[in-house]
């Protein structure tokens, strides 16, 4: 059974496909590629604004051996 030029078995997202519907092969493979960049870029920065967020651990107290009187 032949395929249709430009049909896709590959299911995609209904809000994906929406927008890929018209893209040629050559474009859904940059978009993908910027996607990625794009993912990678938005998990590094929610890490960096989750450790942000973290309140700082508080330094323990120094500890000072214990007042000895004069003799």
């Amino acid at each position: 059974m032949p395929i249709k030029k430009g049909f896709c078995p590959v299911i995609l997202e209904p809000a994906l496909e929406k927008v890929a519907a018209l893209w040629t092969p050559a474009r859904r493979r940059a978009e993908a590629e910027k996607l990625a960049r794009w993912n990678r870029q938005l998990m590094v920065s929610a890490v960096v604004m989750e450790k942000q967020a973290q309140p700082l651990p508080r330094r323990p107290k120094a500890v000072h051996p214990p007042h000895e009187p004069p003799h």
